[in-house]
């Protein structure tokens, strides 16, 4: 069945990431002495038209240096103003940017850097110093010899996530990022969200979803961004406490937290109005809890790096927080057979397959792993989905993480949710591992106890009440922290 999304569609900006964030494409920012960015660990702040000139001087170094259309460059900054510096200089230099974690160690960073084929990289002192001329000369212009790139130009190489396997080069040009911004925005403003919010971002902007939805698409939109190097809880609080938070964006583990932590304000949280959740299923428990907690409205988004992200996005007042809400604009889905690709019976599971003007180009340097997921177009997501008639989806899992078990479906998300609500579970992860008297898949918690009082068996008995029997949890090991990416995501390959 062909689902499409409730909202109607809209007219795309055909230009690139520079022009978009700066208003020529759509909703200009008419008063550019108007904040764009505030570090909220340092203090310092941008205005959009102090932004767009340090982006401008970084463009200029570069194509000073021979970068240009065609080139890859490589960017590894934490959030911050330097980094959207970077990232918009980039873009203006016509050249694509490859976005690489700060965390990364030294082996991971090389290795991506060639995955990506960048040629140049953009450190924090060359944007230092391109930005210190940009202040001192306040007559800067455009570089002169940097045509502006084109919507089908390259612009970004992000990488997926790597959760079960070697991470993959996704290209992607400034049609498909200029397109999702756009789609992003129309789908927020069902729910009420008008430009010139006052915006949470902690999520890394070197994560397509903290790239995109936090950064790229909160400017076009003329919000008022407030993001720090690295997530701190009581800074979050404090922030949206000090700054009037209207609108912040987050992952289950920070969802999470805001729920369970003793030490969290709801008062800090008066101003918020809505909180994005991305990056991982959200648990509609949980997200109930921090929405009852904090007086927020909770809207659960989804997408993919090869999308740009977003797919898809929850609407107030219309869809569960638990569900991921309804296609954007401009976005078609199927909810399929994995093995056949033929659309599964109404109601019953199957692999999430989208098609839109969001999607990748392709995987950098591997046409083959290109052709498995780009199907005519459509996009095998790789997530296990179900769909009601209405076109709200609910994410399940991932197709590869489902555990088989004498012929049962078992998705770790749904231990995982159950877990959490334990009072004695700070945090879990759930995978599949072959026991051996039998070679039989069956699911293992690994578990962050809260306290010393629960054993092993207790927890099982008390999961064993609560699930059909074939979903039972039949070990579990306590850790002290799940593995997780930047982004939240759990790296299952680091437990077993």
């Amino acid at each position: 069945m062909l689902f499409t999304s409730p909202l109607p569609d809209i007219e795309l900006p055909r230009t690139n990431v520079f022009d978009m964030v700066f208003g020529a494409a759509f909703g200009p920012v008419s008063d550019t002495s108007r904040p764009a960015i505030t570090e909220i660990d340092t203090g310092r702040s941008t205005t959009y038209a102090e932004l767009r000139q340090r982006a401008e001087r970084v463009a200029a170094e570069l194509v000073a240096r021979g970068v240009g259309r065609g080139d890859v460059v490589a960017l590894r900054l934490p959030n911050s103003i330097d980094f959207a510096a970077g990232l918009l200089g980039i873009a203006r230099s016509g050249a694509a940017a490859a976005l690489l974690s700060p965390l990364f160690t030294e082996r991971e960073a090389a290795e991506l850097t060639a995955l990506a084929g960048a040629s140049a990289e953009l450190t924090a002192a060359d944007i230092a110093g391109a930005t210190a001329t940009a202040a001192a000369d306040t007559t800067a212009n455009a570089p002169a010899n940097a045509p502006a790139p084109a919507p089908e130009d390259l612009t970004v190489i992000a990488f997926s996530s790597g959760t079960t396997g070697l991470p993959k080069a996704v290209e992607l040009t400034h049609a498909a990022v200029t397109a999702n911004a756009a789609q992003f925005a129309a789908a927020l403003a069902a729910s009420g969200v008008q430009p010139g919010r006052r915006v949470a971002a902690p999520l890394p902007f070197s994560h397509i979803y903290g790239l995109n939805t936090l950064l790229l698409s909160s400017l076009a939109a003329g919000h008022h961004v407030h993001t720090a190097a690295r997530f701190d809880l009581a800074q979050f609080a404090d922030a949206h406490a000090r700054h009037g938070i209207e609108l912040s964006f987050i992952a289950p583990p920070i969802a999470l937290a805001l729920a369970k932590n003793e030490g969290i304000d709801a008062a800090a949280f008066a101003a918020s109005r809505w909180m994005v959740c991305g990056a991982a299923p959200l648990d509609e428990g949980l997200a109930r809890a921090v929405e009852r907690r904090l007086g927020t409205t909770i809207l659960q988004g989804y997408g993919t790096t090869e999308s740009a992200p977003v797919t898809h996005v929850g609407i107030a007042g219309r869809s569960n927080p638990g569900s991921i809400g309804y296609a954007v604009p401009n976005t078609q889905f199927r909810v399929v057979e994995p093995g056949t690709l033929a659309d599964a019976a109404p109601g019953q599971p199957g692999e999430l397959v989208v098609r839109g003007p969001q999607l990748m180009r392709g995987y950098r340097g591997d046409p083959a792993a290109t052709e498995r997921s780009l199907i005519h177009g459509w996009l095998r997501t790789g997530d296990l989905a179900r769909a009601r008639p209405d076109g709200s989806v609910w994410i399940i899992d991932r197709v590869k993480e489902v555990i088989k078990y004498r012929g049962y479906q078992v998705a770790p998300a749904e231990l995982e949710a159950l877990l959490l609500t334990h009072p004695g579970v700070r945090d879990a992860a759930v995978v599949g591992v072959r026991r051996a008297a039998d070679g039989e898949e069956v699911p293992k918690a690994f578990v962050v106890a809260k306290g010393a009082s629960t054993s092993k068996e207790a927890l099982m008995a008390w999961v064993a009440e609560r699930v059909a029997p074939y979903k039972k949890i039949r070990d579990v090991e306590f850790v002290g922290a799940i593995p997780r990416n930047a982004a939240g995501k759990i790296l299952r390959r680091e437990l077993r």
